[in-house]
């Protein structure tokens, strides 16, 4: 059981360090969701969203800095 709670701690330290304009916002989740045809499906794009928001944070972060 030791990554569920790894996982579940990981998921709460984010909630007061995501910058909200990278964050996920309802309707991106109504998107994810009535896109998805399983649940599986819907963790996949739902981490598919995450990684690219990520993207542009970084990709933000690199314009600040130069």
């Amino acid at each position: 059981m030791g990554r569920i709670v790894n996982t579940t701690q990981l998921i709460e330290q984010a909630n007061s360090n995501i910058n909200s304009r990278y964050d996920i916002w309802p309707k991106n989740i109504e998107d994810i969701v009535n896109t998805s045809r399983t649940s599986y499906d819907m963790v996949v794009k739902g981490f598919r969203f995450g990684y690219m928001q990520g993207m542009k944070a970084t990709r933000a972060e690199g314009r600040k800095q130069a």
